[in-house]
């Protein structure tokens, strides 16, 4: 018995003592607010990216609760549908009487027909050429394009047309089932072809107050005001707008009516209207082993905070403008299928799938995240994910039309296009102090005797290059040929390089994924003399069986006296080399030496400074109708997962997922930018590649009239025989 005693005595101070952990998204929650909550000894942070990992961390049991608006519980659905569990819900303090987060609506006018009876959906039917008031898109508001398309898809399904791009299909559609409509805001996230489109197809502002713009007149409320201003007007025959809208600006007012998805009308006083979305309220949702258990003690704390301070911080970041209120023990299933469908790999969407190209699991699982994400949202066309096991392999699949698109480092910018025949879809824009900034490093001597002052003094010394085809190496090739110090006349650069040196360290420059046509042997092997493999053997390989292989192997090419120079990325060796920088001089692109010895420098003495990643695919669409949709897919996307001030995101897209970096895109992305982007650091990566590709172009322009010529003389010489 005192042993029993003993055992229930250590269980009931476990219990007393047992700790919880909250999933903090960075974006949300602030360290400050961390430190604060972890003083009361009883929850403590864990500190994720977005409510991707967070959902992923709730399943994994490494923490146990979490908070998540409804797109993000959609999306945990799909990947753990019986791993989570919703605890709380979470209603705005001044709608704390609604039964879900927002509901949308088609109201229409009251007519003679309303107390006919109609066969189900022909009223609906009814609706063609009738005028169609919709709000509008807009960035401020999070209606995403699921939700505010729901009404126009679901009365006239798409029907897929493949001389178009989807949006155009889209607007096609509705021009042919509505006849003329105010839909406000942006068709596309390109600018110009948004106003391609609206030129185009008029008749889908003709409804609008301002028809050029495209625009009503008031702006508030995200255009649900406007739409019903349409339809009060006598401009459309429905408006599709959020139930609160109407309720303030229509009231119950005897000539309108809710248009029911079924056909049916009710009155605008109904008691209970129908709707076509109703979107559920933000939840905390726990892990489903501890979900009952941690709901009374987390109602608790929230609610009767006292004066402790660990309370009031949790209630902060629980509550903040809600209040929340005990959930009965539901699944996340049955919690979100009240409002809306959850399946939505049922969601239909023209278009063939974008096959995006991804590079083992992780990257693949990451993909999977946002293709479902972009599903919810109403993003087309679908995305596929498909793993490969290497960025060359990747290039291989788009080239053979396995894949469509990838994310590429733009040092394999110049690689992708000689040797795989792609092109940029889109850049990606990079924050202003990630750009890659590419540089000629030589080590300080122990005197002022310095063996390289300038891009002259290379002739017969030792270069390490990261990677042949690369950024260093373009950027070498480009400063080359404007100091003169090889041929600017012809394109065959391993040839001058190989006469310009004694030797260098050119990792790839044998390999058939480094080449189109193959590098002769003789000038491989000379740019390959300086490489290393670990046991002390030539190894001209691009990979890490080469110990000079990438920016930090050609610092190490240097260091161990092997290169007298070295051709790196400066962005990629920061690491390594910040507490010896006092080692090493940069040699600048006007062909002087950096003033003082380390590694700060200004953007002139950098040989190139460029953007830092790209979006790739192939040219054969002859058409382009696939390669704009994918274009117009990847800005939409990047409009509800990318940079958003003050904004959730289900999944951050530039952002780490479940703690790994640069995964579909480098963390360096701060946005996608169009191939007619002026900004300074997509010009430069142009311009870096511009000379080789027009050279090879040029070279290879050069080879084919000589081969015509000599086929020509050659006939002549034989039809001369034959006579």
């Amino acid at each position: 018995m005192r042993n029993l005693f003993w055992v229930i005595l250590l269980v009931a101070v476990a219990r007393a003592q047992e700790t919880y952990k909250f999933c903090a998204p960075v974006d949300v929650v602030s360290d400050t607010a961390c430190f604060a909550l972890q003083r009361g000894d009883v929850v403590s942070c864990l500190s994720v990216a977005d409510s991707a990992e967070c959902a992923i961390r709730l399943a994994q049991g490494e923490v146990d609760f979490g908070v998540f608006n409804a797109e993000e519980l959609l999306l945990a659905y799909q990947f753990y549908p019986s791993n989570i569990q919703p605890i709380l819900q979470l209603r705005h303090k001044e709608k704390q009487l609604e039964e879900f987060e927002f509901k949308t609506v088609a109201v229409i006018p009251k007519d003679d027909m309303t107390q006919i009876e109609l066969p189900p959906g022909e009223r609906l039917k009814r609706l063609r050429n009738s005028g169609f008031c919709h709000p509008g898109f807009s960035k401020s508001q999070w209606l995403n394009d699921y939700i505010l398309k729901y009404f126009e898809n679901k009365v006239n399904p798409p029907q897929c047309q493949d001389d178009v791009t989807i949006i155009e299909n889209e607007i096609r559609n509705l021009r042919n089932f509505f006849g003329k409509a105010c839909r406000p805001g942006e068709w596309a996230s390109d600018s110009s072809f948004d106003q391609q489109l609206k030129r185009k197809y008029p008749e889908l502002c003709a409804l609008c107050d301002n028809k050029s713009n495209c625009s009503y007149n008031i702006k508030q409320h995200h255009g649900h005001i406007g739409a019903l201003q349409c339809l009060t007007r006598g401009n459309g025959k429905v408006a599709y707008a959020a139930l609160q809208y109407v309720q303030e600006y229509l009231g119950r007012n005897s000539s309108y009516q809710f248009l029911c998805p079924n056909g049916n009308v009710l009155p605008l006083s109904t008691e209970s209207p129908c709707t076509w979305v109703r979107q559920p309220w933000s939840v905390v949702a726990a892990r489903k082993d501890i979900a009952d258990s941690l709901k009374s003690n987390l109602f608790t704390w929230i609610k009767h905070p006292e004066k402790e301070q660990w309370k009031i911080t949790l209630r902060q970041l629980i509550e903040e403008d809600s209040s929340a209120y005990e959930l009965e023990k539901i699944s996340m299933a049955s919690y979100l299928s009240k409002g809306r469908d959850i399946d939505i790999e049922n969601i239909q969407t023209c278009g063939k799938h974008i096959r995006w190209c991804t590079i083992g699991d992780l990257e693949t699982n990451k993909c999977k995240w946002v293709a479902k994400t972009a599903k919810a949202l109403g993003v087309s066309p679908s995305i596929s994910c498909i793993n490969s096991n290497s960025t060359f392999q990747c290039l291989h699949d788009i080239q053979e039309n396995r894949t469509d698109i990838m994310v590429i480092d733009s040092n394999y910018g110049f690689l992708a296009r000689n040797v795989y025949g792609l092109s940029t879809i889109l850049y990606s824009e990079t924050e202003m102090d990630k750009n890659s900034v590419t540089v000629a490093v030589v080590r300080e001597p122990r005197g002022d005797n310095y063996p390289i002052k300038s891009f002259h003094d290379l002739k017969n010394k030792k270069a390490c290059f990261s990677e042949y085809g690369g950024l260093s190496w373009l950027s070498f090739i480009n400063v080359a040929r404007t100091n003169n110090i090889i041929s600017p006349k012809s394109c065959d650069y391993p040839l001058l390089v190989s006469r310009l040196l004694s030797g260098a360290c050119a990792p790839g420059i044998k390999d058939s994924d480094h080449s189109r046509t193959g590098v002769p042997p003789d000038v491989a092997s000379k740019l390959c003399s300086a490489c290393r493999s670990h046991y002390n053997t030539t190894s001209c390989e691009a990979n890490k069986n080469n110990r000079y292989y990438g920016d930090v192997g050609a610092m190490k090419c240097i260091d161990e006296g092997v290169g007298d120079i070295a051709f790196i990325e400066l962005t990629n060796i920061h690491g390594l080399v910040d507490s010896e920088t006092d080692k090493y001089r940069i040699l600048c692109k006007n062909g002087s030496l950096a003033k003082n010895a380390g590694f700060k420098i200004d953007e002139h003495c950098a040989l190139s400074e460029t953007i830092d990643s790209e979006v790739i695919g192939s040219k054969r669409d002859a058409t382009q109708i696939s390669r704009t949709d994918i274009t117009l897919a990847l800005l939409k996307l990047e409009d509800w997962l990318g940079y958003r001030v003050n904004a959730r995101r289900p999944i951050h897209i530039y952002g780490p997922f479940n703690g790994t970096l640069d995964l579909l895109f480098k963390d360096s992305s701060a946005g996608l930018v169009s191939t007619s982007s002026e900004k300074k650091s997509v010009l430069a990566y142009k311009e870096l590649l511009n000379h080789v590709e027009t050279c090879s172009k040029g070279s290879f322009a050069t080879t084919a009239n000589f081969i015509f010529v000599a086929l020509v003389a050659l006939y002549h010489l034989l039809s001369g025989h034959v006579h």
